[in-house]
C-alpha cells in the first residue's frame, strides 16, 4: 500500500507539471519545441479523470472549467455549426488549442474528433451526478445545451471523424460511443432528445464488435 501510494503521488506530481495557469494541460512539458505543448480537449478530459482518481478535485475542476472557457470563446463557431452541418473539418470544434490564449491552431490536423466532445459531456454529467459541481453558471449550461445541438447537427451517429487515434476519417465506434455516453450523462441537466441517443445506439449495434 505504501508503494502504491508513493507511485500515485509521483504520477500526480508529473501530471501537474503539465498544467498551465489557465487550468489546461499541455500534451508535453511546457518548454518543449515539438508542438506537443498544445492542449487537446480530449487529453484534458483524461487528465481530469486521472486527477479525480488521485483525489485532486481542485485541479480536475480547474481543467474542466478551462474547457468550458475554451468552448465559450468559440461559441460563435459552434452556433454556425448548429445552424448548418459543417462541410469541412476546419468548421468543426478543433481538437487542439493554445493553453494560454485558448485560440485554435489552424494548420491542417485531424480536427474532427467527435469523441472529445462526447468525453467532455460525459465527465461533466458524471461529476454532476456525483455531487461535484463543475458547471458554474447559465453560460456553462447554455454551452452544454449547444453541444447537444452540435452533435445533432454533425449527425454524430454516422459522421466519419479522425477519432481518438487522429487517423483517416472513418466511422469510429469509439467516437459514437463517447457521444452516446456524453449525451446520456447530461440528460436531465439539459435537454437531450431520446431520438438523438437512439440513433447513436443503433449505429453502435450496427458497427460492433468491429
Amino acid at each position: 500500500m505504501v508503494i502504491k501510494s508513493l507511485l500515485k503521488h509521483i504520477s500526480l506530481q508529473k501530471i501537474k507539471k503539465l498544467q498551465y495557469d489557465s487550468g489546461l494541460f499541455g500534451a508535453a512539458s511546457l518548454n518543449v519545441d515539438t508542438g506537443y505543448n498544445k492542449a487537446w480537449i480530449r487529453d484534458n478530459v483524461y487528465m481530469a479523470l486521472g486527477l479525480e482518481s488521485g483525489k485532486d478535485m481542485k485541479n480536475a475542476k480547474k481543467a474542466l472549467r478551462a474547457l468550458f472557457d475554451v468552448l465559450l470563446k468559440h461559441e460563435d463557431k459552434i452556433d454556425w455549426a448548429i445552424k448548418e452541418k459543417p462541410d469541412d473539418k476546419y468548421k468543426y470544434i478543433h481538437a487542439r488549442v493554445c493553453p494560454i490564449t485558448f485560440e485554435e491552431f489552424h494548420e491542417d490536423w485531424g480536427n474532427k474528433q467527435n469523441d472529445a466532445v462526447g468525453g467532455f459531456l460525459f465527465k461533466i454529467g458524471d461529476l454532476y451526478k456525483k455531487g461535484v459541481m463543475v458547471i458554474r453558471d447559465k453560460n456553462d449550461l447554455r454551452l452544454l445545451q449547444k453541444l447537444v445541438y452540435y452533435l445533432n447537427s454533425i449527425e454524430y451517429w454516422h459522421d466519419p471523424d479522425n477519432g481518438v487515434w487522429e487517423n483517416d476519417e472513418e466511422l469510429h465506434a469509439s467516437s459514437i460511443g463517447a457521444c452516446v455516453a456524453g449525451l446520456s450523462a447530461v440528460k436531465g441537466i439539459v435537454d437531450v432528445p431520446e431520438e438523438l441517443l437512439q440513433k447513436g445506439k443503433d449505429a453502435l449495434n450496427n458497427l460492433l464488435p468491429r
